[in-house]
């Protein structure tokens, strides 16, 4: 059967529907901006191309197109040929995910691209291999002279940087799941010769075998996350502001000096084990302003920590309530995957921890994470340790109880900073058993007794309650204790749905209030607070 005549109909049914009246086809009739414009809203260069059937008016415009998209998993051997066929007198953004890419077929394309580039250039790799991390082959990155931002996550291809050209225009660089070849060649590439307007920088769950050292005078945010195999690891800038190190376990020497650095955060960089011995590390940032120190540990007699007597903000996580002598099991909230801490090993995270907070007399805001085993085999009360707490204006707690009584450490840790003059308070997580009657998390009970001065405190604000016989129990200490307290806020944890639970906890909590306090309650629903105005 001859189907020409329908093939023939379908592209003039379709160009009739562009008509708004007759058969006179108005939008083909826009000059050629308006359907550049058009046609970039769609962010998919191959629907765009399919574009070309409505009418040889239509033909070209798509090839005009400074942008170039392959939003879905794309054959690399593709985007060659879209390039070949764009007019467009320079690409501003070319956005390409790709599946199991080999380094040749992402060479090619890069290759072709990198002289036309004027703006931004992301590509992923999606790789689907048990091992994902293995070695699978390497390319060089040509120079992008004219490119403001590069983000590439590789699917673990291998590496290697330019050894010439100046990326002159690029501001943001970001590598993720990467070997990098020749680190010396990407610490050639991002310096202030090579890469004078870099600004930001990103490297994430890499891999090397050698030294990074990063000199750059532009600098101004950067995060190293998970890199493994770099021996030593150098930063010095006079620009950076914002510095994120996370999971750099295996270095053995880290050195940073940022005289203008404002906002720093380790996490899981310092960690007691094998080697502490050739671990070397000293940070000189005399301008921070905000510390984020989380899951390391602390040896002065290794980790030069310069002076910060500047500092308003300490982050830090994280405190256990209680111990037990077997508890590997019950501390994978606490840990990744690949780490198990030991009751000593708690216990002497907790002492270094104390140490570091020691060093400051007085902070004005100190974020602290407590958190709970769901279950407490022991009688050990750590927060004994805690004898001192600097001079603090806002303390933030975030306490992960686990259905636990938290009225006891709450006690101890606001006896030391009886002058703040601000508190949050957030409990987060999701339980469905309570502790058992002879759980020790009350404990010691001298809380529900003695009085504390918190005559300083005047504004509250208290997060992810679920009216717990527990919860109410504090908040009743909290009340007599903040004796000019003169706001509270109040936000119920989304899992608390029944109007008549909420009402009836916000009455308790009002009879706990004096009428110089203005309280204020929300629910959380999809994730959005909503005021929740009790009526009687």
């Amino acid at each position: 059967m001859d189907h020409g005549g329908d093939e023939e109909a379908a592209p003039n049914s379709k160009r009739a529907k562009l008509a708004v009246t007759g058969s006179e086809d108005h939008l083909s009739g826009l000059p050629d901006d308006v359907l550049i414009h058009i046609l970039l809203k769609l962010r998919d260069t191959a629907f765009a191309a399919r574009t070309s059937i409505l009418s040889r008016r239509w033909r070209r415009v798509w090839s005009l197109l400074p942008e170039i998209h392959f939003s879905d998993a794309t054959d690399p051997r593709r985007i060659r040929p879209a390039l070949a066929a764009n007019e467009a007198p320079a690409i501003l953004h070319l956005a390409a995910v790709a599946q199991d890419a080999s380094p040749y077929s992402v060479a090619a394309w890069l290759q072709a691209v990198a002289p036309r580039l004027s703006g931004d250039l992301i590509f992923r790799n999606v790789i689907h291999s048990s091992s994902t991390s293995e070695e699978r082959g390497g390319f060089e990155l040509p120079c992008f002279q004219n490119a403001t931002s590069i983000r590439l996550s590789l699917g673990f291809l291998g590496l290697t940087m330019p050894a010439s050209g100046v990326f002159a225009r690029l501001v943001e660089l970001s590598l993720d799941h990467v070997w990098i070849y020749s680190p010396d060649l990407l610490t050639d590439v991002i310096s202030s010769r090579r890469c004078p307007a870099l600004q930001r920088l990103a490297i994430r769950d890499a891999r090397c075998m050698g030294n990074l050292a990063i000199h750059s005078g532009s600098l101004r945010q950067m995060e190293l996350r998970n890199l493994k195999g770099f021996t030593k690891l150098t930063i010095h800038s006079e620009s950076l502001l914002k510095l994120e190190l996370s999971d750099l376990r295996n270095h053995q020497q880290l050195t940073v000096a940022a005289p203008s650095l404002e906002e720093l955060t380790l996490s899981s960089c310092l960690l007691g084990g094998q080697g502490l011995s050739l671990l070397v590390s000293s940070i000189s940032a005399p301008q921070l302003l905000v510390l984020k120190w989380k899951k390391n540990t602390w040896y002065p007699k290794y980790f030069g920590l310069g002076e910060m007597t500047h500092l308003r903000c300490l982050d830090i996580d994280v405190f256990l309530q209680y111990g037990s002598d077997d508890f590997t099991d019950d501390t994978d909230f606490l840990m990744d995957d690949d780490i198990g801490f030991l009751m000593d090993d708690i216990v002497m995270y907790n002492a270094d921890t104390l140490m570091l907070l020691q060093r400051f007399k007085v902070i004005h805001k100190l974020n602290l994470r407590v958190d709970y085993l769901p279950c407490m085999r022991a009688n050990e009360y750590l927060p004994e340790d805690i004898t001192r707490l600097p001079d603090i204006t806002f303390l933030s707690i975030v306490m992960t109880a686990h259905a636990h009584s938290f009225g006891a450490c709450l006690f101890h840790v606001l006896g030391m900073c009886t002058g703040v003059r601000k508190l949050a308070l957030d409990t987060p997580g999701h339980f469905d058993e309570v502790c058992p009657s002879d759980c020790p998390c009350g404990q010691p009970p001298n809380w529900k007794s003695e009085e504390l001065m918190l005559d300083c405190l005047q504004e509250a604000e208290i997060s992810n309650l679920r009216g717990t016989e527990h919860e109410l129990a504090f908040m009743e200490r909290l009340f007599s204790w903040a004796t000019v307290l003169t706001q509270m806020t109040v936000t119920f944890d989304e899992s608390i749905t029944e109007s008549r639970d909420i009402k009836e906890f916000c009455q308790k909590l009002l009879s706990f209030s004096r009428p110089e306090v203005s309280m204020g309650f929300f629910v959380c629903r999809h994730s959005e607070k909503i005021l929740y105005v009790p009526v009687d």
